[in-house]
């Protein structure tokens, strides 16, 4: 079957990348964990830091209190002595009037001079205010104190005292406040974690789409650059570069197919011209032979040259946009009622098993490719084919199915390359384009290219192609 010429016209748009989603990747999902772990962390710190800093501050206020009701009972006693001093307490004059302030003056280690509670205990000499347990009469349980003790000129003691537990009162406000802050803190900390982790996969799956575009050739793809001056935009501009020296390098080489396309075609031409005169003029059975033979050389050159170059094409993107709607079992109907004769001829059994399988394709490219893989079962496969059409919600699905030898799994990566054949296949016509033309077809269309066995033992080509 010869190859069509295919006009380099306008660069074909291949499908639209097949959508991954915007899910968190496993990795990106440890990345979010990760980011709300280290700020939730750091909230509690911060909590924990402030908390610090207020017991501090509320400790230092405690003690300067309880430093200046002493200094003002001081003051009184260097003015009037013991019994101005005792007059201030027990009158609670000044700062002895506060109800929160505990006051006791007793003579050296006697009895108490006065003091405005029933019992105070005794409290040790030293130079700054002290947690300490009074008990304000006696049996009663003690309460939790700032106190301060100072021995006077005259023998006496004089202890100062801050009742209630502020530090207590303090931790009790924090641990009410805290709930909220936490489940506040906790909040922000989960969505600033998903939004950075959204935002980096987003960014991610554009590049990784636009990727996706260039490999399917659409090399006009470009991203949008930004100034942030960040890593995306870096990874951006080196996308755009490399997109652009892609078509480059694509219109290059399309220059160069339709050069080599008019430098090769027109001798190969002209020899079996050549050989068709040859063939007119020479009645020698032997010569006949020999020239018989050259054509057929020469015409398996000639469709080995063709369709090298279509692949070029194919693979560059420099075919016409035909797609159109079809569906794969009306193309699968029409190329084996092509083939059933020759198969016939082969003594090959061909059999359709078709569904429904509709796609946007390019229908002359799909027949082609259909008629590659059938044209290998003919060649290497056993005495049965099969023809099979399938739809799923994501791809539509050509295969051929055959019961020959098969291809062994470490093989199947090498065969779709162009001019590779296998040793089995050597002595047969062919230049090991079949399969490299079918796989360029797929990718074309934004499909794939699947080799695997056939439930009768052979080997099983699928194309398959996005709906």
């Amino acid at each position: 079957m010869n190859v069509p010429e295919l006009t380099p016209l306008t660069q074909l748009t291949p499908p639209p990348p097949t959508s991954r989603g915007r899910r968190l990747s496993p990795t990106m999902l440890r990345l979010v964990i990760a980011v709300f772990v280290l700020q939730l962390l750091s909230s509690a710190a911060a909590i924990f830091f402030l908390r610090s800093e207020m017991v501090d501050v509320v400790r230092a206020d405690r003690e300067d209190q309880v430093i200046d009701v002493r200094e003002d009972l001081l003051a009184a006693f260097y003015e009037g002595g013991r019994a101005a001093l005792a007059g201030y307490i027990r009158d609670q004059r000044g700062s002895a009037a506060d109800p929160g302030v505990i006051i006791a003056l007793a003579h050296g280690g006697g009895p108490v001079v006065t003091s405005n509670i029933d019992y105070v205990p005794r409290v040790g000499i030293q130079p700054r205010p002290a947690p300490v347990l009074l008990r304000l009469a006696p049996g009663a349980a003690p309460i939790e104190t700032l106190a301060l003790a100072s021995q006077l000129p005259d023998g006496s003691t004089l202890t100062v005292a801050l009742a209630g537990a502020s530090e207590r009162r303090l931790n009790l406000a924090f641990a009410a406040a805290i709930g909220l802050t936490i489940v506040v803190a906790v909040a922000m900390a989960l969505l600033s974690a998903v939004l950075l982790g959204l935002a980096i996969s987003r960014r991610t799956h554009e590049i990784a789409e636009a990727a996706e575009q260039l490999a399917a050739g659409n090399f006009g793809m470009r991203l949008v650059e930004a100034d942030s001056g960040d890593g995306f935009d870096h990874l951006r501009l080196q996308m755009n570069l490399m997109a652009e020296r892609i078509a480059s390098l694509v219109a290059e080489l399309g220059a160069v197919s339709g050069a080599l396309a008019h430098d090769l075609r027109s001798p190969v031409t002209r020899l079996s011209a050549a050989i068709d005169t040859a063939l007119a003029r020479v009645d020698e059975p032997q010569a006949l032979e020999a020239l018989q033979a050259a054509r057929s050389d020469a015409d398996g050159l000639r469709a080995m040259l063709e369709t090298a170059l279509e692949i070029s094409r194919l693979e560059g993107g420099a075919v016409q946009d035909r797609r159109v709607p079809l569906d794969l079992a009306d193309v699968a109907a029409d190329m084996a009622e092509l083939y059933e004769p020759l198969a016939e001829q082969s003594g090959v059994t061909l059999t359709l098993d078709l569904a429904s399988a509709p796609v946007r394709a390019d229908r002359e490219l799909v027949s082609r490719a259909l008629a590659n893989c059938i044209d290998n079962a003919l060649k290497y496969g056993g005495t049965a084919i099969t023809v099979r059409t399938r739809a799923d919600p994501a791809e539509a699905v050509l295969l051929v199915e055959d019961d020959g030898a098969g291809i062994r799994p470490e093989d199947r990566a090498r065969v779709v390359e162009r001019f590779v054949r296998l040793d089995n296949a050597r002595t047969r016509p062919g230049g090991g384009l079949g399969l490299a033309m079918v796989d360029a077809v797929a990718r074309l269309h934004g499909g794939h290219l699947a080799l695997g066995d056939a439930p009768a033992g052979g080997l099983a080509v699928s194309l398959h192609l996005p709906r």
